[in-house]
């Protein structure tokens, strides 16, 4: 689920989210919800929402009950049951649905115009009646009172067809060369013909006659239109704007422009005063008596038709795409009764934007397979035809990619580096001055405050501000860079004294400390003159340790009596030593369990 926010306002996309392909068996979409996050935080409002290619026209029964929607290809109509959140049933046309409208309060009668000319009426059983008109449809209206359906057509002719007696009734000729729209008032019954030359005609179905014509300024053609209470006229135009009209008033009483140049083609009164209109780029909720904009949703596809739950917040978008839009804004209104849980869960599924349709399949063409090398693949498993293409998993495409192109990776690379040395760097290089070089350094890595600073500038350029590092006073205010300094001149006359020392001095061992949180190191100086003869010791002496052989020569040295060598011990099992040890503790025995008879009363000593 997608979270809109424009100005400030919340739109949750229910539909928005990774697409599974309809050729995947049931098996890998099961593995695929079960491996892929994404895809088991996604909402399913209505189960198989889409059409097979795209949908031209979505309506709401009256009851609220059920929703009617048609699509391509092949041309078809499908119906879904809002109780169960599921498709009803689905019947498919001989050719594409113009418009259609929902006679009956439920869903079980309706009548389609289509684009061969012609009319079929359904029934809950199926199609009942199929007649044929003499042009092309445009769009319908239904006028209950007299059972008479209303064609607008291309021509100057609106037909009527009494639904009632089964015949067409004599045409309303009007003066224009084409109808585009058909309105019927709920309440006073004026039909409302939006023709393409730019006016909207006012017929009273009653008399037949044409009550009045309205002329709207700079309109190429009418696209939409919509009323509200008893004088309210919305009028939508092909150049995408909106018109306001009383009916009592030729006067324009506002104008919306949408900004895109695209026809309207749905138009809504909210009963606060609000207008929602929709084009094939955005669907925009704007302020009827100052054209503030409320809120607006922008899609990638192109808006077909937009039906709106009255009274809620949840709207259906007809879409050229395969998924079918649904949209819920609380601003607007709750959610209906049939999805009311929405409410509660709307803020805790809240997801970040993706623009992906298949996100582990490709789309590639013929020409670009057979550049991979994978046209043999052709008719296979491993490709699903689709249009002038074929449809290939992603990890295959990658593997033949980097076979095909082992170097493409690498030229990339190449291109993108050179690319960063051609733009000119804008990072300032600042010389260090010469004066106080180390303070002008430091005062840079901190950000330069100092440097940058009028009231300091003479510290780094005259040099009677010049701050010396080796005198005492500095020293003093800087302990730590004095003991540091310390312990590398002791370090270096250490290493200069090795060879001026008397034999006495030389034959003590000198202990260097390494930094803190370091293991100590314990270093033995000698002299060159002894190391010469530890090193020059016959090869019989090698075997001994390194000790050994220090302690001999420098025995020699200064002319030392030798010591005695230490003799090896014994084993604690085996040897004199440990036969004494054993007699003297059978002696000991009876006097140790006298002892023990003492101290621990009543208690055997095995």
């Amino acid at each position: 689920m997608q979270v809109l926010n424009p100005n400030d306002v919340k739109i949750y996309n229910l539909t928005h989210g990774r697409t599974i392909p309809d050729w995947l068996s049931e098996r890998k979409k099961r593995l695929l919800l079960k491996t892929d996050v994404s895809m088991r935080k996604r909402i399913q409002l209505i189960q198989e929402f889409e059409m097979p290619i795209s949908s031209q026209r979505i309506a709401l029964t009256p009851d609220k009950t059920h929703i009617y929607a048609t699509g391509v290809y092949p041309p078809r109509l499908r119906c879904f049951d809002t109780s169960q959140l599921s498709m009803k049933f689905e019947r498919g046309m001989d050719s594409e649905v113009v418009a259609f409208h929902i006679l009956s309060e439920d869903w079980k009668k309706l009548v389609l115009l289509q684009s061969e000319r012609y009319i079929e009426m359904h029934t809950q059983d199926g199609i009942y009646y199929r007649t044929r008109i003499p042009t092309f449809g445009r769009d319908i209206a239904y006028y209950s009172r007299t059972a008479e359906l209303y064609i607008g057509a291309t021509g100057s002719q609106v037909f009527r067809l009494n639904l009632c007696k089964g015949t067409f009734m004599k045409p309303i000729d009007t003066l224009t060369t084409g109808v585009n729209v058909t309105k019927i008032h709920p309440q006073h019954s004026l039909l409302f013909l939006g023709t393409e030359t730019g006016t909207v005609e006012c017929w009273d179905p009653r008399s037949r006659t044409r009550c009045a014509t309205l002329s709207v300024p700079s309109a190429p053609q009418i696209t939409a239109l919509q009323t509200s209470n008893i004088l309210d006229l919305a009028v939508g135009t092909e150049d995408g704007k909106v018109h306001l009209y009383d009916i009592r008033s030729p006067q324009v009483m506002l104008t919306k422009d949408h900004h895109y140049g695209q026809p309207i083609n749905t138009i809504f009164y909210h009963p606060e005063g609000r207008v929602m209109s929709a084009c094939k780029r955005s669907f925009k909720i704007w302020d009827g008596q100052t054209g503030e904009a409320f809120t607006a949703i922008e899609s990638e596809e192109d808006i077909c038709h937009v039906a709106w739950h009255e009274g809620t917040g949840m709207f259906f978008f007809a879409k050229e795409a395969q998924k079918m839009g649904t949209f819920y804004i609380p601003a607007v209104g709750p959610a209906p009764k049939w999805c009311s849980f929405l409410d509660s869960i709307t803020e805790e599924l809240e997801e970040s934007t993706e623009n992906v349709v298949y996100d582990d399949y490709k789309f590639v063409t013929s020409e670009e397979l057979e550049s991979l090398g994978l046209s043999h693949l052709s008719g296979t498993s491993y490709l699903r035809a689709y249009m002038h293409g074929y449809f290939i998993h992603m990890k295959l495409y990658r593997e033949a990619r980097d076979i095909v192109q082992p170097f493409a990776f690498s030229e990339y690379k190449e291109k993108r580096v050179k690319e960063k040395l051609a733009v000119p760097d804008r990072i300032e290089k600042r010389a260090l001055p010469k004066i106080n070089k180390n303070l002008a350094a430091k005062d840079l890595h901190k950000g330069g405050t100092l440097m940058g600073d009028d009231r300091f500038g003479s510290l780094f350029t005259d040099s009677n501000f010049q701050v010396d590092e080796e005198s005492e006073q500095f020293k003093l205010i800087n302990p730590t860079v004095r003991k540091l300094t310390d312990q590398q001149k002791s370090g270096f006359e250490e290493v200069s004294a090795v060879g001026g020392e008397s034999e006495e001095e030389e034959e003590e061992e000198e202990v260097v400390k390494p930094s803190r949180g370091k293991r100590a190191m314990q270093m033995k100086l000698v002299s060159c003159e002894n190391e010469s003869k530890i090193f020059a010791v016959n090869t019989s002496s090698v075997s001994l340790p390194l000790g050994s052989r220090i302690g001999a020569a420098t025995a020699e040295t200064a002319a030392e009596p030798e010591e005695t060598p230490r003799q090896p011990r014994r084993d604690k099992s085996g040897g004199d030593d440990g036969r004494e040890r054993r007699q003297l503790g059978r002696s000991a025995a009876p006097f140790l369990k006298k002892q023990r008879g003492k101290f621990w009363r009543g208690r055997k000593v095995g």
